[in-house]
């Protein structure tokens, strides 16, 4: 039977569009990063700094404040370095990563053009409270986390782009068997309706988990390579991918461990549901569309359906086991979720991913 599992798994790596998707998602997220790298600027004591040179000296700036964040740190950084704003003629950052950060998160930045900095100030009173007052109340530990926010962003981006080049080697595992009518042989013995079916889902499973974890590794050792380890001691909350509500891990790498488990959890969802098509459909070419349909479907019911409340009270209901699939489980931080919530759109994903497996054994076996 393992040579069932091989051979599945050879037809899956030998589709060459699988490859092309997989090395145009790299080279897009290899681009972007030097490019993000190339244009990177800073201003530190009134030199201007760019590139690699510009993050070192970034980097070395924030350890003079890294640490428990309090408000006297807050302003003696602005004391220092004044407000981060834009050039007006070259539409460059005029400052540097802690200025930055003071001026994006307890100032009225958000609200002007950023170009003229007479109109910043400090937030007052109640804006104050509600925007800024809840990083100095949290015990907050400062450090440069530029690289690691751009890696949350693009990870999740990655990652669900992956997911529908996954479904192009997922999609056809059984329905392949229906057009080429190799099903019947495959059925004719004892094993091949038990453990044979079993070796295809199997195989589809660590083809999902390899290339997964393909994809993780690549983007963790580019961002290693840019951008160091600082920062992974740093409160997640610095992030601009997390809310101060709901659960979320403490440190930006206990974050970015989380988000990337629930990217696995995430690709073993696909599997079973994309093999539960792939069983229920007589042409791979049906199984892909229903698969990149149904892998969608949960953006336009977020988006369109819910608002409309379709279905009255249940359309809650609804929402939270449309934001337990694939295309927004990894993305689940952004939603606020509770930690019971969180665990519970965890079993939901598993559960789905282990339903789909079977429903896909039994409609193959049952052909």
């Amino acid at each position: 039977m393992w040579t069932m599992w091989k051979e599945e798994l050879c037809k899956m790596i030998s589709r060459k569009i699988v490859w092309l998707g997989i090395f145009l998602l790299l080279a897009f997220v290899t681009v972007r990063l030097y490019e993000e790298r190339y244009h990177y600027t800073t201003i530190i004591d009134g030199r201007i700094y760019q590139g690699q040179e510009a993050i070192v000296k970034d980097k070395a700036l924030t350890k003079d404040y890294c640490g428990a964040l309090t408000l006297e740190k807050v302003n003696k950084i602005y004391k220092n370095y004044g407000f981060f704003y834009y050039n007006e003629e070259s539409s460059k950052p005029a400052g540097n990563y802690c200025s930055r950060f003071v001026t994006e998160n307890f100032t009225n930045f958000r609200q002007t053009d950023g170009y003229d900095p007479t109109q910043i100030h400090f937030y007052k009173g109640k804006e104050w409270e509600y925007n800024a007052q809840y990083l100095l109340d949290n015990e907050v530990r400062f450090d440069y986390v530029y690289g690691w926010n751009d890696f949350a962003e693009m990870y999740v981006a990655a990652i669900l782009a992956l997911f529908v080049i996954l479904l192009l080697g997922l999609s056809p595992v059984f329905a392949e068997e229906y057009q080429l009518k190799t099903a019947d042989i495959l059925l004719t013995t004892r094993r091949g309706k038990g453990s044979g079916i079993w070796m295809k889902i199997l195989a589809a499973l660590c083809f999902a988990v390899v290339l997964t974890l393909g994809v993780c590794a690549y983007m963790w050792s580019i961002y290693l390579v840019i951008y160091g380890v600082q920062g992974l001691n740093a409160s997640a909350i610095l992030l601009s991918f997390v809310t101060p509500f709901g659960f979320c891990p403490e440190s930006v790498l206990g974050f970015l461990l989380y988000i990337t488990f629930l990217g696995f959890i995430g690709a073993l969802l696909l599997t079973g549901i994309a093999m539960g098509i792939s069983a229920l459909c007589k042409s791979p070419f049906l199984a892909l569309i229903l698969s990149v349909s149904i892998y969608f479907f949960p953006v336009v019911w977020v988006k369109v359906l819910a608002p409309m409340w379709i279905f009255g009270a249940y359309a809650k209901k609804i929402s939270h086991f449309m934001t337990s699939m694939p295309v927004y489980l990894p993305m689940s931080t952004g939603f606020a979720f509770s930690t019971e919530q969180m665990a519970l759109h965890v079993c939901i994903a598993l559960a789905v991913g282990i339903g789909g497996m079977y429903l896909g054994y039994h409609r193959f076996r049952r052909c």
